[in-house]
């Protein structure tokens, strides 16, 4: 069969990007479709995650709206540029006859109505519908695609075409290393450091957590425009020998192992791969219940402490609990593990075999 990714920009070097990568390999690797990646605007960052050779990578080079503070004229910019998009989109499409098309993200959504090709068009989410800011324009694609496919059944619910929408969640590959011990005194974080993540009140839930536990330490992995606020702030409270900002790193899945427990704080999701990973690993995690994911991986007092979104002192007394109790660790990171076998590549790729052969 012969594939068409299309996403916004492979250079962004993000989580869908990653994703995107790794079912394009596997597509192509194990199960000998025919594959190729567009990637839309214009960027000239390098790439960061590796397409097999036999991958072609086809660049539309459009560039990216213009911002303006006199209005209609951001409007008008962000018009243009889909419309650019689409022009050289249905070219290169013409010139790869493919049989599926899958859509990616946000600008995914939005050119898939202005795509004319007869070959058969999926939607794939990865931000949960209600906090895409594009989402009331949805509706062109809903009626178009073929499919769409989200990552949880929470977003799922959010579409009013439903018979056709499938869940299919992201898959991991199987971790190398896992948590021996669990008395190394690490908690880590993982996410880009923007608002979305919540890095701010994972801080400020840290002083607390200093004042009592001053040899435990606090890693928080991951780039961002949110950088030196975040690094001011741990500056301010005076957590600098307990808060470090590390950084991105390639494989996340070979520093896991070295901690006792995961937090995340974040304000909403479309399917936290860092928190799959994290659990894969032997991982204990103490998690707000965003939206949407978090309760599809949590199970509290199980695998996990899951607390109530926007409770700061309930997330806070979730992480005492895991610190000062290093059985308890062990046996949240014991549970941790089955998380590896539900999210595995082999299990999850089943579910998109079945879909293309089902179109």
């Amino acid at each position: 069969m012969n594939i068409v990714y299309v996403i916004e920009d492979y250079s962004e070097n993000g989580g869908v990007e990653r994703i995107v990568s790794m079912k394009a390999n596997t597509l192509y690797r194990e199960y000998q479709h025919q594959v190729t990646l567009i990637s839309v605007y214009q960027d000239n960052r390098p790439h960061r995650y590796q397409l097999d050779s036999n991958i072609p990578l086809v660049l539309l080079h459009v560039p990216f709206a213009q911002k303006s503070t006199i209005p209609g004229l951001t409007t008008c910019s962000r018009l243009k540029t889909l419309m650019t998009a689409a022009v050289r989109l249905n070219k290169a499409i013409r010139k790869i006859n493919p049989d599926v098309i899958f859509f990616a993200t946000t600008l995914g959504a939005l050119l898939l109505p202005f795509c004319y090709h007869k070959a058969k068009k999926i939607y794939e989410s990865h931000l949960a519908r209600t906090y895409n800011p594009y989402h009331v324009f949805f509706k062109w694609m809903e009626i178009k695609a073929d499919a769409i496919i989200c990552l949880t059944k929470d977003d799922a619910k959010e579409y009013l075409a439903r018979n056709k929408v499938c869940v299919i969640p992201n898959f991991i590959n199987t971790p190398q290393q896992k948590v021996i011990e669990y008395d190394s005194k690490k908690a880590i974080a993982v996410g880009r450091l923007e608002e979305q993540k919540g890095f701010d009140r994972l801080i400020r839930c840290w002083q607390q957590i200093a004042q009592e536990y001053p040899d435990w330490k606090l890693d928080i992995y991951g780039e961002g425009s949110q950088h030196e606020d975040l690094q001011k702030q741990i500056n301010a409270l005076n957590l600098d020998n307990q808060i470090k900002l590390c950084g991105r790193c390639e494989n996340m899945m070979e520093i896991y192992p070295k901690y006792s427990l995961q937090v995340m704080s974040s304000h909403y999701e479309g399917q936290p791969m860092v928190l799959i990973e994290a659990q894969s690993c032997g991982l204990p995690s103490v998690v707000f219940n965003f939206k949407y994911g978090a309760s599809d991986i949590i199970q509290n007092e199980y695998n996990g402490l899951i607390v109530a979104q926007d409770d700061e002192n309930a997330f806070t007394e979730a992480i005492f609990r895991l610190i000062g109790n290093p059985l308890l660790r062990k046996q949240l990171g014991t549970h941790a593990l089955e998380i590896g076998d539900k999210y595995a590549k082999s299990n999850i790729f089943k579910k998109w075999e079945r879909l293309l052969i089902e179109l």
